[in-house]
């Protein structure tokens, strides 16, 4: 399964209750970044979504606010996969990478053993998280 995941520079949590009403969704869940801090990131984003995910139409998707790079209109849209654990993660990874861009180095978090997020060389956007 490949997950939609949207991204919004510090207006996730208004567009995911705006797409739950629009679109009746169902399961809302927002997890917040609280103490977490992204490397590099000098604002307090305490109350901003670190991980949002909302079914609509029956299709799972997911949601954050971004803060590794800007986001503009046409990056807003990231795929997520799931791989089975952090060898196949990384075997991923590594084949995006060559000729791509990496903007979350793999990563191990309090909510997965690797995150990775990189472009691809066609410019498509893939979240790499084992759960």
């Amino acid at each position: 399964m490949v997950t939609p995941y949207l991204v919004f520079n510090r207006q996730c949590e208004e567009a995911m209750t705006y797409y739950e009403k629009v679109f009746s969704g169902e399961k809302k869940e927002i997890l917040r970044y609280n103490d977490y801090v992204p490397e590099g990131v000098v604002e307090d984003v305490r109350n901003y979504v670190l991980h949002g995910k909302m079914t609509l139409f029956e299709t799972e998707f997911t949601f954050a606010d971004e803060f590794s790079k800007p986001v503009t209109s046409g990056n807003q849209i990231h795929l997520t996969v799931h791989p089975s654990d952090a060898a196949e993660g990384m075997r991923i990874y590594n084949e995006l990478s060559e000729e791509g861009e990496v903007f979350l180095p793999p990563t191990e978090t309090f909510y997965s053993p690797l995150h990775t997020t990189i472009q691809d060389k066609f410019g498509i956007v893939w979240n790499i998280i084992v759960i």
